[in-house]
């Protein structure tokens, strides 16, 4: 399979990554009260520039920019662009050359007019938005291999700890057919978290690396991170750097 082709396939791993997890959860917010929110990489709307490496730099793990919104403070690595949803009391960074959308009706109608510079971008923002995503972003590298990611939330979970979050993704993997889940807490995390990973493609040449992120935020939201990465050596860091930009406003549990 050609590099392209398999491109197009991996751009669009949101909807079918979701599908094999099993991410039966709907999102009980009304996302248009998060208003139109389109950022680039360096452009207006959300054409933006990809850098040298569309995945950006990874390895900082101390923050070093901090975006006040609301009572959301949104730290991140050096040039790392800040996705705030203060209304919804969440936010995140994503990697420079990165660009992202708030899936709103507003953000998807200026995402209409726009010119993203990741192939398939518009797509698979519309197809993470019908799968009731708030956030989706991704970035091209250098030889063309695309990283994207995308926010999701689910109320009503019954879950109160990190055992609890264990036994949900294991009941997500499980409703997908998937036996034997790798899942395992994230050590050092401010509030209880576990990662799931999965790989997607048919072929040796053809896989891309996937995980999900599931942390309990507050009022028992357990909110859902999942990245994909063509770059596979990239993306444990990928992960892990993005997870830790993950900001909740205290508005009570």
């Amino acid at each position: 399979m050609s590099a392209r082709r398999l491109g197009h396939r991996v751009r669009h791993l949101p909807r079918r990554a979701r599908a094999a997890l099993g991410l039966a959860v709907v999102l009980l917010v009304v996302v248009g009260a998060v208003g139109a929110t389109a950022i680039g990489g360096g452009g207006g709307g959300t054409a933006g520039t990809p850098g040298d490496r569309g995945t950006g730099s990874v390895d900082g793990r101390m923050p070093s920019t901090t975006l006040a919104t609301g009572d959301l403070d949104i730290a991140s690595p050096e040039g790392w662009q800040p996705v705030p949803l203060p209304s919804l009391g969440v936010g995140l960074a994503v990697p420079p050359g990165w660009e992202a959308v708030v899936l709103s009706p507003e953000g998807l109608a200026a995402l209409a007019r726009a010119t993203p510079a990741v192939p398939g971008f518009v797509q698979d923002a519309n197809a993470a938005a019908a799968d009731r995503a708030l956030v989706y972003a991704a970035g091209q590298d250098a030889e063309g291999r695309v990283s994207d990611a995308l926010v999701r939330a689910a109320l009503r979970t019954g879950v109160t700890d990190v055992a609890g979050l264990r036994r949900y993704a294991r009941t997500l993997a499980a409703s997908a057919g998937r036996t034997d889940p790798t899942v395992e807490g994230v050590e050092g995390a401010d509030r209880p978290t576990v990662r799931m990973d999965f790989e997607v493609g048919a072929g040796r040449d053809e896989r891309a690396r996937g995980s999900e992120v599931l942390v309990l935020g507050p009022r028992d939201i357990v909110w859902s991170l999942v990245v994909t990465s063509e770059d596979t050596d990239l993306h444990d860091d990928l992960v892990a750097s993005i997870a830790r930009t993950l900001t909740f406003a205290d508005r009570g549990r």
